[in-house]
């Protein structure tokens, strides 16, 4: 079996919240106090679902994708992931523009350095994942790392083995859930499937 773990990329291996948090309050939106538990930026902000979806394309088309900074300790587990043999593949909702998919590659290889062996930004964040997942890993059984509970159904739905990162805005997931990436290198370090 392909020693293959499939990654959202915000929330899991970096800390897009934190970031986009900047952003705004750099174009003078202030964060409402204790929204963490919601995962859609519209109740974070107190703005309309449009003005949200608005401001997170303008953050995502922006230069600061290509700074965003890891994630908890990301780069430590999974640096000792792709030493013990795995690679990683992927998938996230950024944007369809070509430069901030460039910087968002960037951003990761920086980071993580060499343990990716296929990145995709491209998906529409306002779609979902299931049929992307669907096409590619259809009962494949790899693990899949993600932190929008609709997503981590997905791909239990298709077939993946899905483990959600804790977030406050997540609490409702009754499936396989970590704290840190750690948690995630106990488990797969410790899988005898593989």
């Amino acid at each position: 079996m392909d020693k293959k773990i499939i990654v959202d990329c915000d929330g899991v291996l970096l800390d897009w919240a934190y970031a986009f948090d900047i952003w705004m309050g750099e174009h003078g939106y202030l964060r409402i106090k204790d929204t963490d538990r919601y995962y859609s930026q519209s109740f974070r902000y107190g703005i309309s679902d449009k003005e949200s979806y608005r401001q997170i394309k303008r953050f995502n088309e922006s230069g600061c994708v290509g700074f965003i900074p890891a994630l908890r300790d990301s780069v430590e587990y999974v640096t000792k992931l792709n030493n013990l043999g795995w690679k990683f593949e992927v998938i996230s909702c950024l944007d369809k523009d070509k430069y901030a998919q460039r910087l968002r590659e960037k951003n990761l290889k920086h980071l993580f350095g060499d343990v990716f062996s296929f990145i995709d930004c491209a998906l529409d964040f306002t779609k979902g994942k299931e049929q992307y997942l669907l096409d590619r890993y259809e009962g494949k059984s790899y693990y899949w790392i993600e932190d929008s509970i609709n997503h981590a159904e997905s791909g239990n739905r298709v077939g993946l083995n899905s483990i959600l990162m804790d977030h406050p805005y997540n609490q409702e997931w009754d499936g396989r859930r970590v704290k840190s990436w750690k948690e995630i290198y106990k488990i797969i370090a410790n899988d005898t499937t593989y």
